[in-house]
């Protein structure tokens, strides 16, 4: 699956997609490094990736854990182009407005 990684996902995260098989772009390591979730969600729509985001108030090692799970809990038919959204209760699909 083709990921997006925005800036505020774990380390550990993005090594537990990579270590799936995923193709992840990281955007602390390109040129999205500090741009906008609007711009960091039009490259994923023109990319056709999928975007993960941060659990927040967890500690990293807890986050990864509770990702993980999720993640894996996912269908790529149901995510492929759609914002996903993570919490510690739920996971939301947002589809694109223009799609």
């Amino acid at each position: 699956m083709k990921i997006i990684a925005d800036e505020n996902v774990y380390d550990p995260m993005v090594d537990f997609l990579i270590r799936k098989g995923h193709d992840v772009l990281n955007t602390r390591r390109t040129a999205l490094a500090g741009a906008s979730d609007e711009e960091v969600f039009q490259r994923a729509v023109r990319d056709q990736r999928v975007i993960v985001v941060k659990l927040y108030r967890l500690k990293a090692d807890d986050a990864t854990a509770l990702f993980a799970l999720r993640f894996s809990a996912l269908d790529e038919r149901t995510i492929h182009g759609r914002l996903i959204i993570m919490t510690r209760d739920t996971v939301r699909v947002r589809t694109p407005r223009h799609a």
